[in-house]
C-alpha cells in the first residue's frame, strides 16, 4: 500500500513537463530513474531534446532539457526487475587477524548482479548465432530509432506465442587479444527485449519492453534465456595469479561512468567465475626506478565465456582513464 501510495504522488507530480538542468557526472539513464523511476525510459527524454543532445551519450553541465509528462503507458507497465542504480556498495575491512581469509561479503547488489544488467551487457561468442528472425517493420511504419513501448514486426509466425520474450541484438565485431592480436571471439550487441503481441501468417507483431540502446529495422531476435544472477557473492583474496588484459571497453566517453562493461582475456578456460575483481593498474617508472603498480580501476565479472568475460566497472572515488591494453590482474575470487 505504501508503494501504491508513493506511485501515485510521484506521477501525480510529473504529469506536466519539468525541467531539469544537468549537473555534473549526470547521465540520461540516472535523469530517466530520478524522474520516471524506470532508467530504461531515457530515450523519452531524448525524443523530447533532439535539439539539445546531438548525441545521447553526451551531456553536459548547464543543459536544461525538457522532461515530459511519465508516460502512462510505461508507468503502469514497469517491470519489477528493472534496475535501479546504487552506490557502490560498502565494503566490510577484514577482521586484524591474519589468519582471516575472507574480505568482504557482497549482500544482493542489483547494480551488478540482477537479470537486467547481465542481459544488457550482451554475449561473446565462438560462432554466429544461428538465424531465428529480425525486425522489418514498426507500428506506425518508417520509425527509424525503436525505443521502449513501440510495436516492431519480424518475421518470423513459426514456434512463436504471444507473450513470447526476445531478445533484440545486433552481432559486433571480432574481439581480438590486443597484444596477440588472437580471436577470443565474436561480441553480440544485446539492444532490448521485446514481447510478442499478435502472430500473422507470415510474421509477428511485439511489443518493446526494454530498450538499453536505440533499436532499428534489420537488427536481430532470438528467443530470451532467462538468467540466473547470484543471490549473494563472498570474496576472497586470491591465490591464483593471473595476469591480463583489458580487451575492450563499451563506452563511447573518454572517462569512465557508470555501467560501463569491460571485456577481459580470461574465462571459463583459466577458471575465472562471475562475481570475481580484477585490479586494473599501470606501471609506474621514476627516474629509471621501478615504483609500485598504480591502480586505476577494478572490474567485477558479470558474464563468462570461454576464452573472454564481460566485467562491470566498479566506481571508485576518482574516474581514471581505461582503454583497451590495460593490465590487469585477479584480486579477489568469488566464493
Amino acid at each position: 500500500m505504501k508503494k501504491l501510495l508513493i506511485l501515485v504522488v510521484f506521477v501525480s507530480m510529473f504529469a506536466q513537463e519539468t525541467i531539469h538542468e544537468v549537473k555534473e557526472g549526470d547521465t540520461l539513464w540516472d535523469i530517466a530513474g530520478f524522474y520516471y523511476q524506470n532508467p530504461f525510459l531515457w530515450p523519452y527524454i531524448w525524443r523530447a531534446n533532439l535539439t539539445e543532445i546531438e548525441d545521447p551519450h553526451w551531456i553536459y553541465p548547464e543543459q536544461s532539457f525538457i522532461i515530459p509528462p511519465s508516460p502512462e503507458e510505461g508507468i503502469s507497465e514497469i517491470p519489477e526487475e528493472v534496475p535501479e542504480y546504487y552506490p557502490e556498495a560498502v565494503v566490510t575491512p577484514p577482521p586484524e587477524q591474519p589468519a582471516a581469509e575472507i574480505i568482504t561479503f557482497v549482500a544482493p547488489d542489483r547494480r551488478v548482479f540482477s537479470e537486467n544488467m547481465i542481459h544488457r551487457a550482451g554475449f561473446i561468442v565462438e560462432e554466429d548465432i544461428p538465424y531465428w528472425g529480425k525486425i522489418i517493420g514498426t507500428e506506425p511504419s518508417g520509425e527509424k530509432m525503436i525505443v521502449s513501448y513501440k510495436k516492431i514486426y519480424i518475421d518470423r509466425a513459426e514456434d512463436v506465442k504471444k507473450g513470447r520474450v526476445l531478445t533484440i541484438y545486433r552481432p559486433g565485431k571480432v574481439i581480438t587479444h590486443p597484444k596477440t592480436n588472437e580471436k577470443l571471439g565474436k561480441e553480440i550487441i544485446v539492444l532490448g527485449r521485446a514481447e510478442v503481441d499478435d502472430i500473422g501468417a507470415d510474421g509477428s507483431r511485439c511489443k518493446v519492453v526494454a530498450s538499453y540502446d536505440i533499436i532499428k529495422k534489420g537488427d536481430f531476435v532470438i528467443p530470451y534465456e532467462p538468467i540466473l544472477a547470484p543471490e549473494y557473492v563472498e570474496l576472497i583474496a586470491t591465490t591464483k595469479e593471473i595476469e591480463g588484459y583489458v580487451v575492450e571497453v563499451k563506452n563511447v566517453d573518454v572517462l569512465t561512468p557508470p555501467h560501463v562493461f569491460v571485456y577481459v582475456d580470461h574465462g571459463e578456460e583459466t577458471g575465472v567465475a562471475v562475481g570475481d575483481v580484477f585490479d586494473v593498474y599501470q606501471k609506474r617508472k621514476i627516474g629509471g626506478k621501478e615504483m609500485p603498480d598504480f591502480s586505476i580501476a577494478k572490474i567485477q565479472v558479470i558474464s563468462v565465456f570461454r576464452n573472454a568475460s564481460i566485467g562491470l566497472l566498479l566506481q571508485m572515488r576518482e574516474t581514471n582513464v581505461v582503454k583497451r591494453g590495460e593490465r590487469c590482474r585477479l584480486a579477489l575470487e568469488a566464493r
